[in-house]
């Protein structure tokens, strides 16, 4: 494992990146990667396009994905590795998440078209997005494109995040019922970015309890920009708990300079490996 370049945790135009599959396959082809998961928000639309690139890259190819998820009233993103997509239990939830965004994206339009004085919003981000549930990012695009904001932070600053006149809360699936589709699906449940919603200590160990307690068997470890306690802190989770590591770069679009798909820490020697689960 050691050796290995490996990215479980990447984005495709088949969600909110601005690759397509194939360019993206090529990318980590050209930065080394031969083990990679493409992880797009709630859908697998990609997946036949990059199989068929990831066999010319000579790139081993995972089934990924990255469903938003409800844990009690908190939004969260697990990821899911190697499951059967032909699964009828897992098409049935990507079909269950689709309608839940095209269903946010729809209100969505209809507040962002209110609070600036323009039409067409919902319309607009399906234009750039090329499906009928955008995701923030788009509208993101739409309202730098219409002359709202300066770019996209300061879309999701005015507009988009939590609290704002745009931001529209989403019904996902439990958490537990994602772990449970994963898992009767072929697959292994991930918690993505643990970081990043900035719980206590003692509140990310709540949720790892009940996350092992539903079947999840990963948390993503090695990722990018992480600081040093942070980091810290997820190795003594994984060590509490009956848990494997899993990482990538949540790359979405070279514009990310700071972010290389496939250039991630490497795992302390010894951390159980989440692709020693897939291979079995």
């Amino acid at each position: 494992m050691q050796g290995l370049v490996y990215d479980y945790h990447c984005h495709t135009t088949a969600s909110d990146g601005s690759l397509t599959p194939t360019e993206l396959v090529q990318l980590a082809a050209e930065h080394g990667v031969q083990s990679l998961a493409i992880t797009d928000h709630d859908t697998v639309a990609g997946y036949e396009e990059a199989i068929v690139a990831a066999r010319a890259a000579n790139i081993e190819l995972i089934t990924g994905v990255e469903l938003s998820v409800l844990w009690g009233r908190v939004e969260l993103h697990m990821v899911g590795l190697g499951m059967e997509l032909s699964a009828p239990i897992f098409s049935h939830l990507i079909a269950q998440q689709q309608g839940a965004r095209t269903e946010r994206a729809i209100k969505m339009g209809v507040r962002l078209d209110k609070a600036t004085g323009l039409q067409g919003a919902y319309e607009g981000a399906c234009a750039i997005a090329g499906t009928v549930a955008p995701g923030r990012p788009h509208f993101a695009q739409w309202l730098v494109a219409n002359k709202q904001v300066r770019d996209m932070e300061h879309a999701f600053n005015r507009f988009l995040k939590v609290g704002r006149s745009g931001y529209v809360s989403t019904p996902w699936v439990t958490l537990q019922e994602a772990v449970e589709v994963i898992n009767q699906s072929g697959g292994i449940a991930v918690i993505a970015h643990p970081t990043r919603y900035r719980f206590t200590r003692m509140k990310l160990r709540r949720l790892l309890s009940e996350f092992c307690t539903y079947g999840g068997k990963g948390m993503e470890i090695a990722l990018p920009r992480l600081a040093p306690t942070q980091t810290d802190m997820l190795y003594d989770c994984l060590a509490e708990f009956p848990l494997v590591a899993s990482g990538g770069s949540d790359f979405h679009s070279p514009q990310q300079h700071w972010l290389t798909l496939g250039k991630i820490p490497p795992l302390k020697e010894g951390t159980p490996f989440v692709r020693s689960l897939l291979n079995r």
